[in-house]
């Protein structure tokens, strides 16, 4: 098999279709600790048990992933964040860094803007961030504060505002994050905020504690396995960005190498449960609602030659549309 084949995706022994040697994109998890307590975070939320560990990746691990990464002959996305405050890791920007000193790894992360202070942001722009993305709910204070408990709305738009005006060429692009409570003024944030970012997703709010959500009618394989690696801060990697909690391991690195495991045993009988339909075997999919929870209504907004584009997730879906 020539190169090129090998990097369009391998036959999978089980089944016979095509799967992706190399992934889209890799998560790796600075961490799971969090700054903040928000009422609706199905990690750090009101009345959710945490069971999983909280800790900080090594930087053994993180400096012998991003080593094979680099060493990958495909283009990849690297997203650093996880389960928490990216931000709380003392070794942020040294992983960063690392990442971008590879020609074929773009990077990208997710913040709460809290601790994205001014020397944060010109570490962002010199290193050469390719995406970031806030977690900001709304344009009203007294919502924004009393679901983000611990943060302050003021500072979270002044951290962002101080990226945008020293960014230059549009790097990194910039993508907003909302979630649209009851009491949330979509309008007015969108007012705020379009023609100065480039998108804008406002997202449903779902259930906090997941074992209470009403899980979907899969019409196809999910396609997150088939496109997207995740590792916590302990080398664990799960199924997919939906385990916060580690319930669904494919491996563990660097006792396996990535590309061992995203082509191993267990991510393999994953697909191929989805390709059958039997994917209700895998207890995280069984009760997974994130086919109905993604599913965007999109358009753009034009202010002063500068395109925003809007995504909206589409209410009250039928479970049993599932993922498309």
């Amino acid at each position: 098999m020539g190169l090129l084949q090998q990097i369009a995706g391998v036959l999978t022994r089980d089944t016979g279709l095509r799967a992706p040697q190399f992934p889209e994109s890799m998560i790796i998890e600075p961490t799971n600790a969090c700054n903040l307590r928000c009422r609706m975070c199905s990690v750090w939320g009101e009345g959710v048990q945490r069971d999983r560990a909280v800790g900080y990746i090594s930087q053994e691990v993180w400096s012998r992933a991003i080593a094979e990464l680099g060493a990958w002959p495909v283009p990849i996305g690297l997203y650093v964040y996880g389960a928490g405050e990216p931000l709380l890791h003392p070794e942020f920007f040294d992983i960063v860094g690392a990442a971008k000193r590879n020609a074929n790894i773009s990077v990208g992360f997710l913040c709460n803007a809290t601790l994205f202070d001014r020397d944060k942001a010109k570490a962002t722009v010199e290193l050469g961030v390719d995406t970031l993305s806030f977690s900001v709910d709304g344009a009203q204070k007294d919502v924004f504060e009393y679901y983000r408990k611990g943060a302050v709305l003021h500072q979270v738009e002044e951290n962002i505002r101080f990226l945008l005006s020293i960014r230059t060429g549009g790097k990194p692009s910039v993508s907003l994050r909302m979630v649209n409570h009851e009491e949330a003024d979509v309008e007015m944030f969108l007012e705020q905020w379009a023609g100065r970012v480039e998108s804008i997703t406002v997202s449903r709010k779902r259930p906090v504690r997941r074992e209470t959500s009403v899980p979907v009618r899969l019409r196809q394989p999910c396609p997150s396995i088939y496109r997207q690696m995740i590792m916590g801060w302990d080398g664990t990697a799960v199924l997919c960005c939906e385990d916060n909690w580690g319930d669904a391991v494919i491996g563990r690195f660097p006792d396996e190498s990535l590309y061992e495991i995203w082509n191993g045993h267990t991510m393999r009988r994953a697909r191929r449960l989805h390709e059958t339909g039997r994917y209700k075997e895998i207890a995280l999919c069984s009760t997974c609602d994130a086919g109905v929870f993604h599913l965007f209504d999109e358009y753009t907004i034009e202010r002063a030659g500068k395109r925003t584009l809007v995504q909206r997730e589409l209410p009250d879906i039928n479970p049993d549309l599932g993922c498309r």
